[in-house]
Parts: C-alpha cells; structure tokens; sequence
C-alpha cells in the first residue's frame, strides 16, 4: 500500500536526521528534535499515522513543508523523496558565464546528455561489477527510464534528477542478487568521490595492485572517463554533486578543475586497461585490408590491418601521417606485409593503437 510507504519514508528520514520517536499515539507519533537544530526542549513534531485514512497524505505534506522550513530545502523535493519514494541527485555548478542560474541551451545540453551517459555506465558497472567492460545492459537503460530530470534552480546552475529508489532494476537469480535503484545511486556517490578525493589531485598517478584491489568496487574506467567527460562539459566549472534520500544524505565536490588534473582520469583509466594486458606493446606482422582514407597528402589516414596478437588473428585500426600512408597505399595494391611496433589498446572487437613506434612495408 502506498500510504504505508509513505508513513515508513518519513520515518525513516526524521530517524536518519537524528530525529528521535519519543512516543506513539492513536493518531500521531511524536519526535524529538536533535540538539543541534536549536529548538526549545518542549518542541515536538507530530507525524499523522492514520495512514489508512483518507487525509493521510495531505497530512503528511503538512509535515513536509514544516521539515522544508526548518532544513531550508526544497518542498517539491521532500515531496519527491516522501510520498514519489525517489532519490534526489543535485549538480550544483558554479560558473562566472552562467547568470541567474540561466545557462545556454548548448552548456544546458551538454550537462543533460554527459549526465544521462555517467548515470547509464554507473548502472552498467553496478550490474557487470567489472572494472572495464563493453556491452551496455538492458538493466542500465531500465535504470535510466526511471530517472526524471525535474528541476533547474536559480543560484549559479542547480539541476535536480529523480532516481529511482526501491525499484528492482536487476532482479535476482540462483546465483546472483537483485539490484535495486538506490544501490546504484549509492555507486555513483562513491565513485564521484573516490574519484575527486584520490585521483584528480594527483598527476600521472599510476595506482598499484593492491591500492586497486583495496578499492575494487569503486574502479570503473567506464565511469571514470564519463566523469572526466561531464567535468570536460561544464568548462570544468566547480561542481557539487549530493544524493539525498530518506536515508542517505551525501555529497562530493570538484573545485579548481583544469584541463590538467581532469586529465588525471584518462591516465588512471589507461594504467588500469594496462593493468588488465588490455594494453600493451607489440610486433605486428600482418596485411592491410582496408585503407579507410586515400589522402595521401593528409594527416589523419587511417588503415585497418589484419595480423597475429598472441597467436590470435586480430584486426588493427591504424592512424599514419602522409608519408606512412603512401607506404601503406603501396604495400596495399602489392599485397605486401607490413610490420607495425605499437602499443594497442584492447577494444570490443578489435584493437587500436594509441602509440605508433614504427610502421614500415616489407620486402616481397
């Protein structure tokens, strides 16, 4: 029943703000206050228990609007957490060009979409649980239909995104558990801050195996990247990201971001993939069977070539500038062997090279 979810949410949220149940009467249950808020030792707050009647809820939005004067927060927000049953993720983002909270349409869009990629690998990573992965999942689009961006406040740039919360989102099966909405939440909360407190300070950070293992639930190269890519989005703008529910209550900051120390997750995630031989050095003998661009003259060819990695036939995306280009053009009308010393990147179905040492054809 809905009405007794809701009565549980607000019990929940007064005990997790350290609210305290002093007694229970035929109608209302009455809190305490903590100390810290100040009040006078004879304030109590009443909280409607009737949850079968047909008052109930309106009763209820009472106690909201109460709770949203003492704590300064949002009515439509309690409301959402109380009676909708929802988490509340905040990006709050402090930039000198956006005025009033009244940012362009393309900063607007940018934020909307790196927020809805960061929110699906945060549900792809809670449910494939590995540190580096391809294949998105059904559960991570399930996930993201439930998430409602609600709400642009005025104060800088402060968008608001309902999250699901008690929603199955994985459900569970003979060797695994369900997942549900508020876990996922929790991820993202906890990889935003792992990630701001321990790898955007520290340049060229290269973390060891047992610094990785210690932190194993909350290394994902998937999220790392999109965080780098929203922080990228924002014109590295402070941020403040918070998750609030009936019980959590948490936030993380990103403050004094640049190009730089944004830039710190890129080579964190890549000495990962390293770490996991996704990355690595090679000879490659093989053949060129596509030239994916013909302009000799230009600098950004690209070849893909067939050839042997650790005994396994493998394809190779290769970027070559105007004279390796020309080799590779002529190597590919004789059908010629080329050698490529590189280091590859491991991808979905192939690999790449982020690194050419040297590219040359060989004798027929």
């Amino acid at each position: 029943m809905k009405t007794q979810l809701i009565y549980s949410n607000i019990t929940d949220l007064l005990k997790n703000r350290n609210w305290r149940l002093q007694e229970m009467k035929g109608k209302y249950n009455i809190f305490v206050p903590p100390s810290f808020l100040g009040f006078s030792d004879t304030y109590r707050l009443y909280v409607y228990n009737r949850f079968e009647n047909t008052d109930f809820e309106s009763e209820i939005v009472r106690n909201l609007d109460i709770l949203s004067q003492i704590y300064k927060e949002d009515i439509d927000e309690l409301v959402s957490i109380i009676i909708e049953d929802r988490q509340i993720l905040t990006l709050h983002i402090e930039n000198e060009s956006i005025i009033n909270g009244h940012p362009s349409i393309p900063f607007f869009n940018t934020l909307l979409n790196r927020s809805k990629e960061l929110l699906q690998e945060v549900a792809n990573f809670s449910v494939i649980k590995q540190p580096h992965f391809f294949d998105n999942r059904d559960e991570a689009e399930r996930y993201l239909n439930y998430c409602n961006f609600f709400k642009n406040d005025v104060g800088s740039l402060i968008t608001k995104i309902q999250l699901p919360n008690n929603e199955e989102i994985k459900e569970k099966t003979l060797f695994e558990n369900s997942i549900t909405g508020s876990e996922i939440n929790r991820n993202l909360i906890n990889i935003a801050d792992f990630i701001n407190t321990d790898i955007i300070g520290h340049d060229n950070f290269e973390p060891t195996d047992e610094f990785l293992i210690e932190n194993r639930d909350l290394v994902s190269v998937n999220v790392s990247n999109k965080l780098k890519d929203l922080y990228t989005g924002i014109d590295f703008a402070d941020i403040e990201i918070s998750l609030k529910g009936t019980q959590v209550n948490e936030s993380t900051t990103a403050r004094e971001l640049t190009k730089e120390n944004v830039g710190n997750l890129a080579t964190f995630s890549k000495t990962i993939r390293a770490k996991m031989k996704e990355i690595s050095e090679n000879d490659v003998y093989g053949k060129i069977i596509q030239l994916k661009s013909k302009d000799v003259d230009g600098e950004q060819n690209t070849i893909l070539v067939e050839g042997e990695i650790k005994k396994v036939k493998s394809r190779i995306v290769v970027k070559l500038n105007s004279d390796q280009i020309k080799l590779a053009a002529d190597a590919f009308k004789d059908n010629r062997t080329v050698l490529l010393n590189a280091i590859l990147e491991k991808d979905k179905s192939q690999y790449k090279v982020t690194e050419l040492k040297d590219f040359r054809a060989l004798s027929k």
